[in-house]
């Protein structure tokens, strides 16, 4: 029986086509029934109100016990990317972990990843289930281990 993992994944809206490649690629292991709350702009609900996206949002990262998230040439750019991160780093015992797209760089790393992430990886689906299993891979775009990471959280 596959193990159920609930996640979220901010991103930049450009990069939304990337999504259910991300799901395929976990899933591609057979070990994992993916269940994603992310909110997508194909579904949009028009709101402009930031408050009442933060409402719309917060139950969709507490719901979440992972959020990958997945890093682009504009993600950096995102500030609900950063939010997202925040929220959820400070809302529960979640695990934050950057995908990079093909085509990013260190550069586009949101800085809240930074701040609060528990891995980073690149787009292979090794990385990525070891990262959501727990291992705190820190690698940059490149695919090279990242040096002097201060990793700030810790898991008990």
């Amino acid at each position: 029986m596959k193990e159920k993992i609930n996640i979220f994944i901010p991103h930049y809206g450009g990069d939304e086509k990337y999504i259910n490649k991300l799901k395929d690629l976990i899933d591609k292991n057979g070990n994992y029934e993916i269940r994603d709350s992310s909110i997508v702009e194909s579904e949009p609900n028009n709101a402009t109100n930031t408050e009442y996206i933060k409402s719309i949002i917060r139950p969709k990262i507490d719901w979440a016990g992972k959020i990958l998230v997945m890093i682009g040439p504009k993600t950096h750019e995102r500030d609900w990317v950063n939010w997202e991160i925040e929220y959820a780093a400070k809302n529960g015992d979640k695990s934050i972990i950057g995908v990079f797209l093909q085509g990013a760089t260190d550069a586009d790393i949101p800085k809240a990843l930074n701040e609060y992430g528990d891995a980073c990886v690149t787009w292979n689906s090794d990385k990525i289930i070891s990262a959501i299993e727990g291992e705190p891979i820190w690698m940059n775009s490149q695919g090279n281990i990242r040096q002097n990471v201060d990793i700030k959280r810790q898991s008990c």
